[in-house]
């Protein structure tokens, strides 16, 4: 029996709506299946009846939680998607936190279009993988 397709290829978060807009403007059109979301709570609300591959976050959310936050409730939840996370932060714990939560990306803030592009594909193919 085969899982059901995922409706959401990646969940987008960002606090800054310019930024998450042209993000997810950028992946929709390469053909990905893309949610949005400003805060949070929003985020961790929709992990919890949807599946998604990616997880695409920035780290500094403007409020109690930060990205990796988020992660670590949505893996307590259940969900086993890849995460990449996106960051001016390059404070040393705060990388080794994402380690620890085995992140597969830690993006460091100007990212290249190109290379957001190329980094999605490579966590898409990880995520198929670790699913097959």
């Amino acid at each position: 029996m085969t899982s059901p397709a995922k409706q959401v290829d990646i969940v987008v978060l960002d606090d800054d709506v310019d930024l998450l807009s042209s993000v997810a403007e950028l992946l929709s059109d390469c053909g990905y299946r893309v949610k949005a979301f400003a805060d949070a709570d929003s985020a961790i609300e929709f992990a919890m009846g949807q599946s998604f591959a990616l997880g695409l976050f920035d780290y500094r959310l403007g409020s109690l939680k930060n990205g990796l936050d988020v992660v670590e409730k949505m893996q307590a939840l259940g969900c086993k998607s890849t995460y990449v996370m996106i960051t001016a932060d390059v404070e040393q714990a705060t990388q080794m936190r994402a380690v620890h939560l085995k992140l597969y990306e830690f993006m460091r803030k100007p990212v290249n279009p190109e290379k957001l592009l190329d980094t999605v594909r490579r966590a898409l193919d990880h995520a198929h993988k670790e699913a097959a």
